[in-house]
């Protein structure tokens, strides 16, 4: 029987693969209420264009969460590719960032279909929020443990620094919604900072790989 060790230490393969999946059908869900509405629009015998007009937030909504979790699932595929192996806690890190995923179809379905207001925001940028924070929790896990890693790869600080700017400006982007009067899901244009602020950190901070365990 194996170890909890060697269980913990098992290849990440799997993992990968079934995150792969369960974002995979995450994207396919933001669709769903999309169709649902041509349904309805067909049975109504409304033309193309007003069914454009009636869904615009809806449509709006599916762009921006097709986008963030595009970006989300490519973030995690980086990171994976210099693992090899689990160490304790990523698992379950792993399952909560895919939980904040797989939410979020639910809350753009809210945000084409309700009346805006701050429990909405709250749950729609919160979600995001809450996936880049696991996001963040499994970079400065696997960074941390150096025997996770790909022989001649590594962890790099600009990834952990990049992830932390993302929950930053996703905080940010929460506060102006629930506190700012008419900002709504404008607020989220603070994402555009991200670029600008990785490289601004990125010319005042240098990499310092953390250290590998001694070998033998």
């Amino acid at each position: 029987m194996d170890s909890p060790r060697e269980m913990a230490m098992a290849p990440v393969e799997r993992l990968v693969f079934f995150s792969d999946a369960a974002v995979a059908i995450a994207l396919t869900l933001l669709i769903l209420p999309l169709m649902d509405a041509v349904y309805q629009a067909g049975r109504a015998e409304q033309d193309a264009l007003t069914y454009l007009s009636e869904n615009s937030s809806a449509l709006i909504s599916f762009v921006l969460s097709f986008v963030i979790i595009s970006r989300f699932w490519r973030a995690h595929h980086r990171l994976f590719t210099v693992v090899e192996r689990e160490t304790p806690g990523l698992f379950s890190l792993n399952m909560a960032w895919l939980a904040a995923i797989v939410l979020l179809p639910v809350a753009t379905a809210m945000t084409g279909s309700l009346a805006p207001d701050r429990v909405e925001y709250a749950i729609y940028i919160g979600t995001m929020a809450a996936a880049s924070v696991f996001m963040t929790a499994m970079t400065w896990l696997l960074r941390h443990h150096p025997e996770t890693w790909t022989e001649g790869r590594s962890v790099p600080a600009r990834g952990l620094r990049y992830s932390l700017s993302m929950v930053v400006l996703l905080l940010v982007s929460l506060t102006i919604a629930l506190t700012v009067p008419g900002a709504g899901y404008w607020s989220l244009l603070a994402l555009f900072g991200l670029r600008p602020l990785n490289w601004a950190l990125d010319h005042l901070l240098q990499d310092h790989p953390a250290p590998r365990p001694p070998q033998g």
